[in-house]
């Protein structure tokens, strides 16, 4: 299986703002928000996916906690940062990102970073790179690598991590398991598959199960790679979403509250599609009149949410909220608010969905109606 810029490895490199026109996609550089169903608050990253962490109350639109650059659990309970190694040591800590409050800190000698944490939190997984080798820790396990391979993420017990093997023409995806050492070949269901593309945006289960992964293809095409993280398993979902790579890299990924669906929202190319994760298929398209694919702004990532039950998903493009009817499958007028929007979130009653600006107030739209409040 070979492919060509693993969002999660574009993830661990911080990007500054003159990098975006350089390649690196909306959803992974721009400011974005995740908000789990249910969920009090409203998570945004202000410098890609492992960029700092901003939390605001749904209710209030108050900011509750700000936190240093690292990675975020997909159950949105853990917080793990190493923002600030040293030349000679690294202070790790990790936070309850329900509260914001420290949990426990520690420091080790060397220069590490966090790159990958599993859906519950439990373990996560620390990277040194060197001129020749890459050193990992996770979970108490250690091992040593050639410099060429790249943590992409890891199984819900810490045992095996996922990796990504750069050589001249190209890269591979591999599997190495901390306890026996053995190196192995991600596996394909369908071994005659080839996926070639550029990874613009994924999303984990909460569950630990599959991890999703946007790629848009060189003739403007688009699949799901999704990557089963309990057997190592990966399948390919092609989808008819086509596009540039800055249009595609502005899709958000959302899954419903029972994690047995996916749906992806693009507010450029006029699109919502649903994908059923038990078959593994997509079920449902849906068009709509969106913005102009010109006016893709690569600083403001996309973001979704959706009310506890499912019902309805909320999505953004520049200054405009869409609501998707999940039941029904219709798109309803968008609402514009005066600046960007970076983050959006639903009260716990599912009834009032929040809006944050970038340059203004927070605002409150009818959830039914996407009427303001």
């Amino acid at each position: 299986m070979r492919r060509l810029l693993p969002f999660l490895v574009l993830a661990v490199i911080p990007f500054p703002a003159t990098a975006l026109a350089d390649g690196c996609p909306p959803a992974s550089c721009g400011i974005a928000s995740t908000a789990p169903p249910g969920s009090s608050i409203v998570f945004v990253r202000t410098g890609g996916q492992q960029g700092p962490l901003q939390a605001y109350d749904v209710s209030s639109g108050a900011r509750r906690f700000s936190l240093p650059a690292g990675v975020l659990s997909a159950d949105g309970s853990t917080f793990v940062s190493s923002a600030a190694p040293q030349l000679t040591r690294t202070t790790l800590v990790r936070y309850d990102a329900r509260t914001g409050k420290i949990v426990r800190g520690w420091s080790l000698r060397g220069r590490w970073n966090a790159v990958a944490i599993t859906a519950s939190g439990r373990h996560h997984a620390l990277v040194r790179y060197g001129r020749r080798e890459v050193s990992l820790r996770v979970a108490g396990r250690r091992a040593v690598l050639p410099a060429s391979f790249n943590v992409e993420g890891l199984s819900p017990d810490g045992r095996k991590v996922f990796l990504v093997h750069w050589k001249r023409s190209g890269y591979d995806l591999q599997q190495l398991d901390l306890v026996t050492h053995r190196l192995t070949a991600t596996r394909l269901d369908d071994p005659d598959e080839k996926m070639t593309g550029t990874a613009v945006n994924a999303v984990a289960t909460r569950d630990g199960h599959w991890l999703l992964t946007l790629y848009s293809k060189p003739d403007g095409h688009s699949f799901i790679h999704a990557l089963d993280l309990r057997t190592g398993l990966a399948h390919c979902i092609d989808l008819t979403l086509t596009g540039d790579f800055f249009a595609l890299g502005s899709t958000a990924l959302t899954l419903s509250p029972d994690q047995a669906t996916l749906y992806l929202a693009n507010p450029y190319l006029g699109r919502v599609m649903t994908i059923d994760l038990g078959k593994l298929e997509v079920t449902r398209v849906v068009r709509f009149s969106g913005l102009s694919v010109d006016n893709v702004n690569a600083l403001i990532g996309p973001s979704a949410a959706l009310t506890p039950n499912g019902r309805m998903l909320a999505f953004t493009g520049q200054r405009t909220v869409w609501l998707y009817d999940t039941a029904y499958g219709i798109v309803r007028q968008g609402t514009q608010v005066k600046t960007s929007i970076t983050g959006v979130g639903f009260r716990p009653s599912g009834r009032q969905l929040l809006v944050l600006q970038r340059h203004g107030p927070p605002a409150f739209l009818d959830a039914a109606t996407g009427e303001r409040r």
